[in-house]
């Protein structure tokens, strides 16, 4: 007798059930399935992921700021527009319908150029960055990515949705929201197999970007970038998680 439970929320322990073991057998995962929680000493900047700090006082490292639970600092350089980068390996391709997730805080928005999103490049040379909008103008290094930029070039905290595919045009539309300087967003982008993109703020639906990118090889990347000479100012990521068909 075959059976599949449809579930539309959650499955939710409780009673007996959150006190002692609550799964019996052996859970298979279909899907590839990422998730860090930055809870090691510290980051593996060799087999974890690519890390490049090019500046003057550039860092990636484990911290318990802005709270307990384990969080990765990316903090970027003193000098203006300096930009560093964090990155997965080429592991996601949109045959396979990936999915990337992050809690992200920004210390200083007025101060801090920020990218979070798919590119077919774990790293760029500083200060270009994956996609941002430096002195107000949308560019990119990279040429085929997708995501979400803050910039404070753009003289505004909205966060957009951008997206640059085989090098073509680089186009971006606001999510609506305005970010706040030390708010925490969850931010989530799911790839189709045509290479729409969609783009999900705290859980709700905010843009859907058609042929965002084409079939090539890409990571999970992001960038923190200096504006305005605001050296040290720091984004925060809580986890990152990812999911794909195998």
């Amino acid at each position: 007798m075959s059976q599949q439970v449809t579930v539309e929320k959650a499955i939710k322990f409780q009673g007996k059930a959150s006190l002692t073991d609550n799964i019996e057998g052996n859970p298979s995962f279909k899907k590839m399935v990422l998730c860090d929680d930055f809870n090691q000493v510290t980051l593996d900047a060799t087999n974890d992921y690519t890390v490049t700090v090019g500046g003057t006082n550039d860092a990636a490292a484990i911290s318990n700021t802005p709270g307990a639970g384990g969080w990765v600092s990316l903090l970027s350089g003193e000098t203006d527009n300096e930009v560093m980068f964090m990155a997965t390996a080429l592991i996601f391709d949109i045959s396979k319908n990936p999915i990337i997730e992050a809690k992200v805080q920004i210390s200083d928005v007025s101060a801090t150029s920020f990218f979070f999103g798919f590119s077919d490049a774990n790293t760029e040379t500083t200060p270009a960055s994956t996609i941002d909008y430096a002195d107000a103008t949308l560019a990119a290094a990279a040429t085929d990515a997708v995501g979400f930029v803050s910039d404070a070039d753009k003289s505004s905290s909205l966060l957009y949705a951008a997206s640059i595919a085989t090098g073509g045009s680089v186009a971006a539309a606001t999510t609506g929201y305005t970010w706040v300087d030390s708010a925490t967003k969850t931010l989530r982008i799911e790839l189709k197999t045509d290479g729409d993109a969609y783009f999900y703020v705290d859980g709700v639906l905010k843009n859907i970007v058609q042929a965002a990118v084409t079939d090539v090889p890409l990571c999970a990347i992001f960038n923190a970038g200096t504006r305005a000479d605001g050296g040290g100012d720091a984004v925060y990521v809580d986890y990152l998680k990812a999911w794909q068909d195998r």
